[in-house]
């Protein structure tokens, strides 16, 4: 869609917010604007401005007094754009707070905030096989004992663990997340649905952006100062009862996608190889070595190249897939970019999105 701004017809935001047990829409008068906020990191934000009303006769405010927003309430939020009705993004979530504003002399506020349904994960600590398993078959017991469905979990080369260790009191969320780190890969939930999956930043991107063209604001920054080359974990093998040791280098990192020549930037930044030792840990086998030390050099060097790009809002940029930014320097910050983060608000001033990324290695 970012591609596609040809008219003003595509700048006439459509916004829709439904209670998600009886599929009633709330009024489209009654809402004045909405924020999303999707992180690939934390669980997902919303924020609902109503057109509040107060009534003399009665003493009750339309919204403030109605219980069909007290917390808890689960609510679905369709956005995009007149022109396309069946391409709208949509969240599903659930009210946490409200917070009204009482103003002398005006019209009174109300915001409706929560989160999507990851959210409720930090709260609760389902029990789960830790024998014998994989962090995907933990994922998706996860995700089903959570009434979430297991479909985003990827499967492919996933270790069987004789004994998976879980924190005292560590949440059904940060047990995914801290999983997910240790292989590489990334935990979400979008709708219903939970995602444990590898990051798809070596895929190319559909959607571009091009400076003069369709960007309005761009900023990046580059930093080398964590940069590293080289990973080294040395762990004890459960399988071969011995201690092991696997090495990985930015070369095992690289991605047809990627920074061109990034290893000679690296060694160039640095002035001469950078290391990272890992020791003390139990593990399963000598691929469980490699993950972990694949995960470590790819986190440590992810952040050489970020942003924030704002644009006309689209629904298609969610966290979580790659964007082409063109004509910004063809030496460095022109590239594939991941989004890790995005923002859509939409009022009556129209609709924008605005993009955390992170350049592709």
């Amino acid at each position: 869609m970012t591609d596609m701004i040809v008219g003003r017809e595509i700048y006439v935001p459509v916004l829709t917010v439904k209670w998600a047990d009886n599929n009633e829409t709330i009024p489209k008068e009654d809402i004045t604007g909405v924020e999303i906020d999707e992180d690939l990191e934390s669980p997902g934000m919303f924020k609902i401005s109503f057109n509040e009303q107060f009534d003399i006769a009665t003493e009750q405010f339309k919204w403030l007094d109605d219980r069909r927003i007290d917390p808890g309430t689960k609510l679905m939020i369709f956005f995009g754009y007149v022109w396309a009705p069946d391409e709208q993004g949509s969240m599903r979530g659930k009210i946490k707070a409200l917070s009204p504003g009482f103003l002398s002399g005006g019209p009174p506020t109300l915001a409706v905030e929560g989160y999507d349904l990851s959210h409720d994960l930090q709260k609760k600590q389902h029990q789960v096989k830790c024998d014998n398993v994989t962090y995907a078959d933990v994922a998706r017991e996860i995700a089903i004992k959570n009434d979430l469905s297991p479909e985003g979990v990827e499967s492919d080369k996933l270790l069987v663990h004789q004994k998976i260790e879980r924190k005292v009191d560590e949440m059904d969320y940060a047990f995914l997340q801290r999983l997910a780190k240790n292989i590489g890969f990334e935990f979400f939930v979008r709708d219903r649905t939970l995602f444990f999956r590898k990051p798809k930043d070596d895929h190319n991107a559909d959607i571009s952006f091009e400076f003069h063209k369709n960007i309005i604001s761009f900023s990046p920054r580059m930093s080398s100062s964590g940069l590293i080359s080289e990973v080294r974990v040395t762990a004890w093998s459960e399988k071969e009862k011995k201690a092991i040791s696997e090495v990985v280098q930015l070369k095992d990192i690289e991605s047809k996608v990627g920074i061109p020549d990034f290893s000679s930037i690296v060694e160039k930044a640095e002035g001469k190889l950078s290391k990272v030792k890992l020791e003390g840990r139990v593990i399963s086998s000598r691929e469980e070595a490699k993950a972990i030390a694949l995960s470590e050099l790819k986190r440590r060097n992810m952040g050489f190249i970020t942003g924030t790009l704002e644009c006309a809002g689209d629904p298609h940029l969610r966290p979580g897939m790659t964007v082409n930014i063109k004509k910004v320097g063809e030496r460095l910050f022109s590239g594939v970019y991941y989004v890790t983060k995005a923002r859509h608000v939409l009022g009556e001033s129209g609709y924008r999105t605005t993009l955390e990324v992170r350049r592709c290695l």
